[in-house]
């Protein structure tokens, strides 16, 4: 019968290492529940396959040849590898031995109130855990990224769609707000003409420059003047502190990217905004993934509990 390398399967890779490892056909068929017969029919069609003897007699055992010596570590690779692809991969982070590297799309909202408090938990943790965090510059570029793998998970506003490959899980809701330097402002920036008469500065990521503020304001035949146009919350204050220029921006970096400037309610009725957790569903069984995933759900929701708290 003539054999070659596709008939080489799972059971003749562990029979052969078996046999290596116990030095004995006997041996190996009693380790692996077979008959002596079933192994040293494998081991012949392994000879044949491979063309080498594999295994020499010497005085009562058998040795391996020099051959077998070099397939050895090769084959126990093998095996595992084959044995990988059976379950999926497990993930301890608790364990040196396990790796978790990510590349994030999130930007400075997002980094500042969720993805700067999971970086540090995680150095808890004695797992090899690293992270690529980069912009989201739209809702189009987002899936998109997913679905090439240059995201595997976003961190964003919704994306404005309902691609069937991507999974989302919602996080919090966010209000906006005024921020304005009091040293300019007589009185806070908290009605329509005061808000409006007022020089603005706006986040503005990808090339779309319309604005859910603007639109609301063409509505009730309004409109604002924008001196100011950046991609990053962390150039804002840094900019209009100082000048009477005030911007609209999400409640929760008052306490952080925002600090030192005044807030006040945005006259202008605007729906909240909802963040989310995204990711394409070829990720949805990855254990990784998944306590990732989990992790930031559970800050999501600490912040809105600690935030509850303080209300009560």
């Amino acid at each position: 019968m003539k054999c070659d390398e596709l008939d080489l399967d799972f059971r003749l890779l562990q029979l052969f290492i078996t046999i290596y490892d116990q030095g004995s056909v006997t041996a190996a068929a009693a380790l692996l529940g077979v008959g002596q017969p079933t192994v040293s029919h494998g081991l012949e069609r392994l000879r044949k396959i491979v063309g080498d003897p594999l295994f020499v007699r010497a005085g009562r055992g058998i040795i391996p040849t020099a051959h077998a010596c070099e397939m050895a570590p090769r084959i126990r690779q093998m095996i595992e590898e084959m044995r990988s692809l059976t379950r999926a991969n497990a993930f301890d982070p608790h364990n040196s031995e396990h790796s978790l590297h990510c590349s994030i799309g999130a930007n400075d909202y997002e980094v500042t109130v969720i993805l700067s408090v999971l970086f540090h938990r995680l150095q808890d943790y004695e797992a090899d855990i690293a992270f690529k965090i980069r912009p989201v510059r739209s809702g189009q570029e987002q899936v998109a990224k997913l679905r090439d793998g240059s995201f595997d998970l976003t961190v964003a506003a919704d994306y404005g769609g309902d691609a069937s490959d991507i999974i989302q899980r919602a996080l919090l809701d966010e209000e906006m707000h005024c921020y304005y330097d009091p040293a300019f402002h007589t009185v806070p920036p908290d009605t329509l003409d005061v808000y409006c008469a007022a020089s603005h500065a706006r986040i503005v990521f990808g090339d779309d420059d319309s604005a859910a503020i603007d639109e609301e304001l063409a509505k009730m035949g309004r409109r604002r003047r924008t001196v100011l146009q950046v991609s990053s919350f962390d150039n804002i204050p840094r900019l209009i502190a100082g000048t009477p220029v005030i911007t609209t921006l999400p409640t929760r970096l008052a306490g952080t990217v925002m600090a030192g400037l005044a807030t006040c309610r945005c006259p202008v009725p605007l729906p909240s905004v909802r963040f989310y957790q995204s990711w394409h569903v070829r990720n949805a069984a990855s254990q990784g993934h998944r306590w990732l995933r989990d992790q930031i759900f559970q800050i999501a929701r600490s912040i809105e509990c600690q935030e509850g708290k303080a209300e009560s």
